[in-house]
C-alpha cells in the first residue's frame, strides 16, 4: 500500500513539472525551442510505461503515464500546429 501511495506522489510531482511547458506553449504558441525528438521520444516512452503497467498491473504506473501521454500528446500537437 505504501508503495502505491509513493507511486502516485511521485507521478503526480512529474505531472505537474509538465504542466507549466503545456501551459506556456499553449499561450505564447510558440513551440520552436522544443525538440520533435525529445517529444516523440517521451511519447514512446510513456507509451511503453503503459504496456509494462498493464503486464504487471501497476496501477501508479498505469495511472500516471495515462496522464503524462495526453499532456505529451497535446505538447506533440502543439508543436505541428504552431511549429514554422
Amino acid at each position: 500500500m505504501i508503495e502505491d501511495i509513493i507511486g502516485y506522489i511521485a507521478g503526480i510531482v512529474i505531472i505537474i513539472s509538465w504542466i507549466p511547458q503545456v501551459v506556456k506553449s499553449y499561450r505564447t504558441k510558440s513551440v520552436n525551442d522544443l525538440s520533435s525528438m525529445m517529444i516523440v521520444l517521451i511519447i514512446t516512452g510513456t507509451i511503453l510505461w503503459i504496456i509494462y503497467a498493464l503486464l504487471v498491473k501497476d496501477k501508479p504506473v498505469l495511472a500516471v503515464n495515462a496522464v503524462l501521454a495526453i499532456l505529451i500528446s497535446y505538447l506533440l500537437y502543439l508543436k505541428i500546429k504552431y511549429d514554422k
